[in-house]
């Protein structure tokens, strides 16, 4: 498969965490490639087995996500550096305003692509992958002013977060322009469904009092899933139009035809 196909997932994996407004997330220099690594494994378009191929081709990426393909673009991932963002809810039994910094998620290079259907007619291409990342686990400073339910907080302090069995599915569509003598695809549609099999958070400051934290964790906790069905809705939101972005900034210095190759 080719790195393109791999950022498509790796967005995917990485968009969950990434909120509104100000959003810092490290600058990469997108710089022209022109031929691939020896290394980089390739598909051919006219392979009877292309899915398997990509598939296949992104497991053997993605380990080296945790220290990043310089090749490819590719910073290194694993943990991933979230400077600041910011989210604000008005639904369900969480609302107000989050804001988060120094965030680091780790795990993603242990992602796992279970399905992959790649179709491309003419010059249209789509795109749908359904993978899974068996823990994420995130930690930062954040402080908020919500309501949740019928409390009203206004805490600061210091999160950790842990996703266990986190299946996202992937759906990608594009068209194929020529430049400079090669083709690159642009996206007009990433969409994907996230869905969290547990979910366990500890935060400090939530309140003064200790008991009433631990308290107050435990009722988050044990309603995780009303939370995050709560919340998922504004932050798709916001966040996918920004992975479309970053993934045409990428496919723009990166030729489609080096990555799904003819015969």
């Amino acid at each position: 498969m080719s790195r393109g196909l791999n950022i498509l997932m790796l967005l995917a994996l990485c968009g969950w965490s990434w909120a509104e407004e100000a959003i810092e997330l490290s600058q990469v220099d997108f710089k022209p490639i022109t031929e691939l690594a020896a290394d980089i494994p390739t598909c051919q378009q006219d392979d009877k087995n292309i899915n398997e191929c990509i598939r296949q081709g992104f497991q053997q990426l993605t380990p080296r996500l945790k220290h990043g393909i310089s090749e490819l673009n590719i910073p290194a991932m694993d943990p991933f550096q979230l400077g600041k963002s910011s989210y604000n809810y008005n639904s369900g039994m969480l609302q107000g305003r989050i804001a988060m910094r120094d965030v680091l998620v780790y795990g993603l290079s242990e992602g796992i692509v279970d399905k992959v259907d790649f179709r491309m007619r003419n010059k249209r291409v789509r795109l749908e992958m359904l993978s899974h990342v068996p823990q994420l686990w995130a930690e930062g400073a954040y402080k908020a002013d919500i309501k949740l339910n019928d409390m009203k907080l206004t805490p600061k302090g210091s999160f950790n977060l842990t996703l266990t069995n986190v299946s996202m599915k992937t759906r990608a569509l594009g068209e194929l322009y020529e430049r400079e003598g090669h083709s690159y695809l642009r996206l007009s549609k990433l969409e994907s469904e996230p869905k969290v099999g547990d979910m366990r958070l500890y935060a400090s400051g939530l309140v003064p009092d200790p008991a009433l934290n631990d308290v107050i964790l435990n009722f988050i906790n044990q309603y995780w899933q009303q939370l995050y069905q709560a919340m998922l809705p504004e932050t798709v939101a916001i966040w996918e139009p920004l992975m479309l972005k970053v993934a045409n900034d990428f496919f723009a210095a990166l030729p489609f035809d080096l990555i799904i190759t003819k015969n």
